[in-house]
């Protein structure tokens, strides 16, 4: 008999019950499903090794968990900067753009029509994408702030 599977790495909870997990490899995309549930919960970031479950190797169990996190994404009562309002004000609606910030972390600027700021606040909050984005760039929290205009700015900080 060979030896099991083993997968090491980053990985985002896309999926979380009481008897199974669903995990998403940050740096492969590659799903793998845990044949028990350790504790995790959906949005969670998990660091971890995993070994495939015999016979079939189509499950697995978590062998060493490094760290598990759950990352914030808040809204904030503060408007875009001047920066972000400068860099999306050629936006059309629903584009979108990258701005560095000083030091780590990004910001996403995105203009949507005013009467959906909060819908899309909302679906923020449950976009894979933001939490992955996190993980990607060893960040520690996300940060939402929003105008009357339909400016939506998504700030990826340490």
């Amino acid at each position: 008999m060979t030896d099991p599977e083993r997968v090491t790495g980053t990985f985002y909870v896309k999926f979380a019950a009481d008897e199974s997990v669903t995990l998403h490899e940050i740096e492969t995309a590659r799903v793998l499903t845990l044949a028990e549930n350790p504790g995790f919960a959906v949005h969670d970031i998990v660091e971890a090794s995993l070994v495939a479950q015999q016979p079939m190797g189509v499950s697995y169990l978590v062998d060493e968990l490094q760290d598990r996190y759950a990352v914030p994404v808040t809204e904030s009562p503060e408007p875009p900067t001047r920066q972000i309002r400068v860099a999306a004000e050629d936006l059309e609606p629903t584009a979108a753009t990258v701005v560095e910030r000083e030091g780590r972390g990004e910001i996403h600027a995105l203009r949507v029509p005013p009467d959906e700021i909060e819908a899309t606040v909302s679906d923020l909050r449950e976009d894979e994408t933001v939490y992955k984005t996190v993980a990607r760039a060893d960040l520690e929290r996300v940060e939402i702030r929003t105008d009357d205009s339909g400016l939506v700015s998504v700030r990826y900080l340490p």
